[in-house]
């Protein structure tokens, strides 16, 4: 495949990929003070996940991402749009938990970077999902998302940060 052709795959693709973006950023503006994990602690000592993941951003990130996918469904006429935006949002903020578990056990704290599994957790678990939905991308299109991913990851972290709605800018 040329460069023409990466770009454009990449550029169809993304309309798998805009509802888990959307999903995974949502959490910033619509904050929560219930955690996730009831301020539980895993058996190393350590929170489950922290006061960083909540209820009401988990679900404002679902509603936020599949209300793209509506949209997105309704400007291009494909109504498989709508569940499999479902599913990316879903499957986003799965994966952004998931690293939130693993930093804990690692010993980082919130707030703390670590670099490629923030930027890169919820799009594997995204991926997982939309593939188990039979979505078909091909290898090189997925590398090509993930690198578009850290650069677009870093941006908005940094503008939110700017903004005020994130006390760091990663």
């Amino acid at each position: 495949m040329d460069l023409v052709g990466a770009v454009k795959a990449i550029l169809a693709a993304l309309k798998y990929y805009l509802p888990a973006y959307v999903a995974n950023g949502a959490p910033v503006v619509f904050k929560g003070k219930t955690p996730i994990d009831g301020g539980r602690y895993f058996i190393d000592g350590r929170r489950l996940l922290g006061d960083g993941k909540t209820w009401e951003g988990l679900i404002a990130g679902i509603l936020a991402g599949t209300s793209t996918a509506a949209i997105l469904s309704l400007i291009l006429g494909e109504a498989n749009l709508l569940i499999l935006g479902f599913v990316a949002s879903t499957s986003a903020l799965l994966g952004d938990i998931a690293g939130s578990f693993i930093k804990r056990r690692m010993g980082i704290e919130r707030g703390k970077p670590a670099p490629i599994l923030d930027q890169l957790d919820f799009f594997v678990a995204t991926t997982v999902g939309l593939y188990l939905m039979g979505v078909d991308l091909s290898l090189d299109v997925v590398f090509g998302l993930a690198l578009v991913t850290l650069g677009l990851h870093k941006t908005t972290n940094y503008l939110a940060y700017k903004l005020g709605l994130k006390e760091v800018p990663w």
